[in-house]
């Protein structure tokens, strides 16, 4: 019979039980440490999680599953299923202001102390209206609303029938300023207005931010409790984003808004949600034609609604 390549290791030295106390019965030789030869072993302590821990065998009813997820969730508020909607959390949200809009939304509102982005199919698709209910509600509070480079003169008549002159703050770029100074420029006025923690909400419109722009908007926004919204064209779905929203709007015939959801909290949505915009005043695709005559006297000459072209000929006659 060959040699065996290893001799048998010597039997461990058993010491008196006194030594280290009395043996644990309801421990088993598994949980031991490997035994060396010449060196006593002693019991190790019992896990932390012994008590918690279900029986070899037994198997989790129902009921313990989703009592069991459900403590999950309550310790972890940040915690979401992929097939459901995520809820906001230890963070409110503010209203959608409509019903249809609500049901898509984690937590049934705007994110708040977030940014929520908003892709463009065009400037003015109607994104002041579809956010005026979350800023109605903001303003409600006293904080202010800071609209920061929007694409067209906001009309301030109907701002004031939703929102307090004094509350909303416009902030434009300086004339003349190229396209790299503006967007430098409005970031830096949206930066400052999150880091003075007076507003509650702030609208900017940046055609060309950097991911890491708008990651230094996400984490003002959270440490100021402000709602974000970041408004960029549709073509930069392709880049990356750290907001926890994003949507893309396209307006539609008959005042509605196609909603497109990109990144939220929850399932994916193929289709876009149509949402019709009630109480949005129709927009003519070109300027209406003057029905009431003008209270300007004849011979007054402050505005007598001259055709621009015949005025610019007898300039140009006269300077000739």
């Amino acid at each position: 019979m060959p040699a065996q390549p290893y001799a048998a290791p010597p039997s461990a030295v058993d010491l008196p039980l006194p030594l280290f106390g009395p043996a644990p019965a309801s421990r088993d030789a598994s949980r031991l440490a490997p035994e060396s030869p010449g060196v006593a072993h002693i019991p190790a302590a019992p896990d932390a999680t012994d008590a918690t821990e279900p029986a070899e065998g037994t198997t989790l009813t129902p009921e313990d599953r989703r009592a069991a997820v459900a403590d999950l969730e309550q310790r972890y508020p940040g915690l979401w299923r992929a097939g459901q909607l995520g809820h906001p959390g230890r963070q409110p949200v503010w209203p959608a202001g409509y019903d249809a809009l609500a049901a898509e939304l984690p937590g049934g509102g705007w994110p708040a102390a977030a940014v929520t982005e908003l892709l463009l199919a065009q400037d003015g698709a109607g994104e002041l209206r579809l956010l005026m209910p979350a800023l109605r509600a903001i303003a409600a509070t006293g904080r202010r609303v800071g609209i920061v480079n929007p694409p067209y003169l906001p009309n301030a008549m109907g701002l004031a029938d939703n929102l307090p002159a004094n509350q909303w703050f416009w902030v434009r770029a300086p004339a003349g300023a190229t396209q790299g100074a503006r967007r430098a420029d409005m970031l830096w006025a949206a930066e400052q207005m999150l880091r003075s923690q007076a507003f509650g909400a702030v609208m900017v419109w940046l055609s060309g931010a950097r991911p890491e722009a708008i990651r230094r908007l996400q984490v003002l926004a959270h440490a100021g409790d402000t709602v974000v919204w970041v408004l960029r064209p549709r073509k930069a779905l392709h880049e990356s984003s750290p907001a926890v929203l994003r949507l893309s709007l396209s307006p539609m015939p008959g005042n509605v808004l196609s909603i497109a959801f990109h990144k939220r909290r929850g399932p994916v949505r193929d289709t876009p949600l149509l949402l019709p915009l009630a109480g949005m005043a129709h927009v003519p695709g070109r300027p209406a034609p003057v029905t009431e005559k003008s209270l300007v006297h004849a011979a007054d000459t402050l505005d007598r609604g001259a055709p621009a072209a015949p005025v610019a000929g007898r300039a140009a006659a006269e300077l000739a």
